[in-house]
């Protein structure tokens, strides 16, 4: 059985909770504001908003859905990332199959195992609710990530979506 909270180095894994809202919106939009210049619009990203943000992780943590979870490593009080999953939202695909929906982690906290440790959180949390199967989307142009889940023993498969 997996503890809830785990430990390691000067952060831990835990559950999200509704009070970790805003500190994953936090994290959540300056990653994608400094890692998606050149993949996704600018207007997109100059409006994307922490307070809308936080308002919508703080309706996932508040109304959970079966088989989903989103875990979050946190340093004296700081939400330095989080990682969620569930069932696969994909069409047409086996009740089996479950998918990492997200993992981001502040900038200066990358490189130091803690998305890893976010990863192992999530796909244990998967394996306990007897998903067999997991996918991923990546953006094609997302190489650095890409790498990181290769390096990991995730594999292209080649299928695109819009």
């Amino acid at each position: 059985m997996r503890s809830p909270c785990l430990k390691t180095m000067n952060y831990i894994i835990r559950k999200a909770e509704v009070k970790d809202a805003p500190g994953v919106a936090k994290v959540h939009v300056e990653t994608w504001q400094s890692h998606y210049k050149g993949q996704v619009p600018d207007d997109y990203l100059a409006n994307l908003s922490v307070e809308d943000r936080t308002k919508v992780w703080t309706e996932i943590f508040s109304n959970q859905k079966p088989k989903t979870a989103a875990f979050v490593s946190e340093e004296d009080g700081i939400i330095l990332g989080f990682c969620s999953v569930g069932p696969s939202r994909d069409v047409g695909v086996s009740h089996e199959t479950g998918e990492l929906y997200s993992i981001y982690l502040d900038s200066s906290k990358q490189g130091q195992g803690i998305g890893s440790a976010l990863m192992k959180a999530g796909l244990d949390f998967l394996r306990e609710q007897y998903f067999n199967k997991v996918t991923l989307w990546v953006l094609k142009t997302n190489l650095k990530t890409i790498s990181f889940y290769e390096a990991k023993g995730w594999k292209v498969d080649g299928t695109e979506k819009q």
